[in-house]
């Protein structure tokens, strides 16, 4: 009779030191060996080379933060990556392993936007969500306290790149051609909204295509048509972007301004579009000639870890680690998600970028206008 006694009492306490961790918006995790951080992201696919060096970035900050002791009295991070392959149905999927099966601490990743558009309900109210690089604003809509983004949206790059190609390289005419995503539909419509004044841009053709697509010629043809001062590309894929400019070169857009939506602009697209590149204008949030003391030492640790220099993605992925990690730090806790969505928003972080403070989950920050010139990136000039 004892022992049955003594059984139900430890059931009973064990259920109340469960629903008192839950009230305080913990998950009932123990506080203790490795903290487990998940990262989906395009391994394979159509954004890989984007999801790659998400990943890059983000393994640099796990092995930075482990080599330094860790967090939380010498807890050490152990990162879990998912390939979502830019397929929305397979991130729900590889969220839900993280979560219900790995049990991770914290969840991030995320490049293409129609993958966190699917994502952001599964891990809602669970856990820490980190949305690395995707960039759709409704993203962050009927937000959860527990979801956060690195990356600028359509609408803050707007405010900067479209006013800039309105009134600085004002060209009359526009055609676009964009990915037929929620980022490509999202990023047409800023366009129509930042120039809807009478003296802005006009849009007068726009073509869509498809992810899985590898062949423009059609739509670039059709577009070509237009004759059109500005061609403005919207893709979030370094294999596309590239091929669309190197497509449009051979078919002898030479001569017209050649715009890409901002934050796409990368080294390794120039290299793949050889020629058709040149020229090229887009606007982006990093460089990695930034100087502060934060981007001098994850440039140096980047260089002798990859032996090349980081760019913007690498940044955003070493962002997504570096920052939960030192919020939890702050909190005291790898899992009262309550105490470190407050550590998030509540302090100036230092980033590679620059200092860096949240406001209601979103991370912000500024643009620079960048073009290619000598088959490098270097900021505009007239």
């Amino acid at each position: 009779m004892r022992k049955k006694v003594l059984s139900v009492f430890v059931i009973i306490l064990v259920l109340i030191l469960g629903a008192c961790s839950q009230a305080s918006g913990g998950s009932g995790k123990n506080e203790s060996g490795n903290i487990k951080i998940g990262a989906v992201l395009p391994l394979t696919g159509p954004a890989a080379l984007y999801g790659q060096q998400t990943l890059d970035g983000a393994k640099l900050a796990v092995k930075m933060i482990n080599d330094d002791g860790g967090i939380l009295k010498g807890r050490k991070i152990k990162l879990l990556t998912e390939d979502d392959q830019s397929k929305p149905e397979l991130g729900v999927t590889k969220y839900k392993k993280l979560i219900e099966s790995d049990r991770v601490d914290a969840i991030t990743g995320g490049v293409n936007s129609s993958v966190n558009m699917a994502t952001k309900e599964v891990a809602k109210n669970k856990l820490i969500n980190v949305v690395t690089v995707s960039k759709a604003p409704e993203i962050m809509s009927d937000r959860d306290p527990y979801r956060f983004r690195l990356n600028s949206t359509n609408d803050m790059d707007g405010k900067a790149f479209h006013n800039f190609i309105a009134q600085t390289l004002k060209p009359k005419t526009v055609a676009v051609i964009a990915e037929n995503t929620d980022y490509g539909q999202a990023e047409l419509k800023a366009l129509k909204a930042n120039w809807s004044g009478s003296d802005a841009p006009k849009i007068v053709a726009t073509e869509f295509f498809e992810l899985t697509d590898t062949d423009f010629t059609n739509p670039l043809t059709k577009l070509k048509a237009a004759n059109a001062d500005a061609l403005y590309v919207v893709g979030a894929a370094i294999e596309i972007n590239s091929a669309i400019f190197k497509q449009a070169h051979q078919l002898g857009f030479n001569n017209t301004m050649k715009l890409l939506a901002p934050g796409n602009i990368n080294s390794k697209m120039v290299e793949l579009a050889g020629e058709g590149s040149e020229g090229v204008i887009s606007a982006d949030l990093y460089q990695n000639s930034i100087d502060n003391e934060m981007n001098k030492k994850f440039v140096a640790a980047f260089e002798k870890e990859y032996n090349h220099k980081p760019e913007k993605m690498e940044m955003l992925g070493f962002e997504s680690i570096w920052f939960v990690a030192k919020a939890m730090d702050k909190a005291g806790s790898s899992n009262d998600y309550k105490a470190i969505s407050k550590a998030l928003e509540g302090n100036d972080w230092q980033s590679p970028r620059g200092d860096l403070k949240f406001e209601n989950g979103q991370a912000l920050g500024k643009v620079i206008p960048l073009t290619v010139k000598d088959g490098k990136i270097v900021p505009y000039q007239q």
